[in-house]
């Protein structure tokens, strides 16, 4: 693997995991869906009254990486009252997969952009597995979109970036942040993650692809090959992996259902999805997180160009303010500098930073302190940062032993 533009390549960075639902289906047809797969129960032992249950058909897709086909036979209606009711329905599907994962293996790279694409080939992948027909994919509700872009850091410029936007906070989420590894802020609309793509690899990917390319290896294994043969050429698959994987900073805005159904009016299908689509949203919410640009704006963090922009858009007292202000978001954090300004004189100034293009995290304050110096200065997680990865990848095929094509990842 290297990054460089060839006519073997594919784009880096989009879609991730996707949640679709079906239309009506035979009940002939789901029920053998449902045969292929596993139920979990709960029953009354008193009366042997079914309190409910839950059928999951976990296919194993390329690199043994788990599709989710979900067989269901009622379906969620809101009351007048608003309050969710379930009610007995033609039977339908639900399925959930990581899209590169179900294609690729991993989500290191080789991500897709266009949606309908990647939907149509998920179906032709289902319908292979399952053996069984399935309807145009053109007209599944979308019920959730993963949007991820990749940025390109040193290992410790990403650990770096997280100590640095430590005191981060999202208006109405409870943040959740895991060491200088992850920053994660669930909600009922969009979910936002950022997090350091080499730790989590190792945690929930390394293992299983090792033992699934071993296997793969194991039986287009060469005669004359030594008996550890298998094993190395997996561990350096993966090993090249996570080196890839180490250098880079992935941010993901998950799109609920609740917030596609408002945006577009009604539940929408496949084929209303658009990239520009998720673009728009995947910035908007990076955008809210950070509370900065998407680069039309050049954005300052060092405390002099700070002071410069402030004394050059504000009169003297309110820049001094400000740049007050600026210093306590930075070295305190918004919700310790909250506390001690009223609501809406925190709000008012919060708002004159970011008009002009003042970001108070990863500042130099916060390096000093810090004693490092390895993340760029001007770095921030949005898709006009030069980092974003951006460039082809190319990946060779992985099992065309005559050729050699397995390498290790620059």
């Amino acid at each position: 693997m290297s990054e460089t533009a060839t006519s073997e390549a594919q784009m880096p960075m989009g879609l991730d995991t996707v949640r679709l639902k079906t239309p009506r289906m035979a009940r002939s047809i789901v029920d053998r869906i449902k045969a292929q797969g596993e139920s979990y129960c709960r029953v009354r032992n008193d009366t042997g009254e079914l309190v409910w249950e839950v059928t999951r058909t976990n296919l194993l897709g390329s690199f043994d990486s788990r599709i989710m086909v979900k067989p269901m036979y009622e379906d969620c209606i809101k009351s007048k009252h608003g309050k969710p009711e379930w009610h007995p329905c033609p039977p339908y599907l639900v399925i959930e997969c990581s899209v590169p994962k179900a294609f690729n293996g991993q989500n290191v790279y080789g991500a897709i952009e266009d949606f309908q694409g990647a939907c149509e080939r998920l179906k032709t992948l289902l319908q292979l597995l399952l053996g069984t027909p399935l309807p145009p994919v053109e007209n599944w509700t979308v019920q959730r979109v993963d949007w991820a872009e990749n940025f390109r850091l040193p290992y410790l410029a990403v650990q770096e970036f997280f100590e640095a936007i430590y005191h981060i906070s999202f208006p109405r989420r409870k943040m959740q942040k895991y060491s200088n590894e992850s920053i994660f802020t669930p909600g009922s609309t969009t979910t936002i993650k950022l997090y350091h793509k080499g730790p989590e690899f190792d945690k929930n990917d390394r293992k299983r692809l090792y033992v699934v390319l071993r296997s793969q290896y194991q039986q287009n294994k060469p005669k004359d090959a030594p008996t550890d043969w298998a094993h190395r050429k997996a561990s350096r698959r993966v090993a090249a992996l996570h080196r890839l994987a180490n250098s880079r900073l992935r941010a993901e805005v998950e799109i609920h259902a609740e917030k596609l159904d408002y945006d577009f009016g009604h539940k929408p299908k496949v084929r209303e999805i658009t990239a520009e689509y998720l673009k728009s949203v995947f910035d908007k919410e990076i955008s809210r997180l950070l509370r900065e640009g998407q680069g039309a704006i050049q954005i300052v963090r060092t405390s002099l160009a700070v002071r410069d922009r402030l004394e050059a858009h504000y009169t003297a007292e309110l820049a001094g303010l400000l740049h007050g202000f600026w210093f306590a978001l930075t070295t305190h954090g918004e919700d310790d500098t909250r506390k001690r300004f009223t609501r809406p004189t925190f709000y008012r100034r919060r708002k004159q930073l970011v008009d002009i293009g003042v970001s108070w995290l990863v500042t130099d304050i916060q390096l000093i302190e810090r004693q490092g110096q390895k993340l760029p200065a001007d770095f921030s997680p949005v898709r006009a940062d030069p980092r974003r990865c951006e460039s082809l990848v190319r990946e060779r095929p992985a099992f065309s032993y005559e050729r050699g094509l397995l390498q290790l990842a620059a």
